[in-house]
């Protein structure tokens, strides 16, 4: 029987440890997405189980420390990204991975144990940094879809690709990330800084700032993948 070359062999090793990989950076993303979703239900019980709308006005303590644990959130969703793979465009790829996977389970689990979101088109607070951002559930899952699609890509770069957006892909995605996070502050503006009761999403610039996202993806796709094995 012939041997496999060395070059074959060494990619069916690092294809076996890169599914690997991507197994326990799910169970790990979702693992932390029911500990989230476990704050969220203790958090609403402490305020006070009821319609997220109008939003309530919580103490200011409590308002930091929700801040803080967001950041915290990032930050461990970076770092377990930044361990589990080598080099720059495989560590993209990991995190949108986690990020993808611990956001729609977060959802998932709070269906599961609080019943809500009811369905897709619930309203949630999605997040407090630098304003609270205000969106219907399924824009984020479209987003989630998205980060999980180009994981997929990223994750199948060569170890050694880099990191490198180029002018045009830092410019899109800055653009696009800008234009889906204005999206959600206006929303909350729009409702009277969380005063009433969020309705007629405005698709539009979402969807603008999607495309952009896509756009600045691609770009950084196509630079990672024309560094050579």
């Amino acid at each position: 029987m012939e041997e496999p070359a060395d070059g074959e062999a060494n990619s069916c090793r690092d294809d076996g440890g890169m599914r690997r990989k991507v197994v326990f950076l799910s169970v790990f993303a979702a693992a932390m997405a029911f500990v989230e979703a476990a704050v969220v239900i203790y958090l609403r019980a402490l305020i006070g189980v009821g319609p997220l709308f109008p939003m309530k006005d919580l103490p200011p303590e409590i308002v930091t420390v929700e801040i803080a644990r967001e950041a915290a959130t990032l930050v461990m969703l970076f770092c377990a990204a930044f361990l589990a793979v080598r080099g720059g465009a495989r560590r993209l790829g990991a995190f949108l991975l986690l990020f993808s996977v611990w956001d729609g389970f977060y959802y998932l689990w709070l269906h599961v144990a609080a019943g809500w979101p009811s369905g897709v088109t619930d309203w949630d607070i999605l997040f407090l940094i630098p304003l609270p951002w205000v969106g219907p559930v399924w824009s984020v899952l479209l987003l989630c879809v998205g980060m999980l699609a180009f994981s997929a890509l990223f994750l199948g770069t060569p170890e050694n690709a880099p990191f490198a957006p180029g002018r045009w892909g830092w410019a899109s995605g800055v653009a696009g990330a800008g234009a889906i996070i204005a999206t959600y502050i206006f929303e909350w503006k729009k409702i009277g800084f969380g005063k009433g009761t969020p309705s007629g999403f405005s698709l539009p610039p979402f969807l603008l700032g999607v495309l952009l996202l896509v756009v600045s993806g691609w770009i950084t796709y196509r630079n990672a993948q024309s560094t050579r094995r």
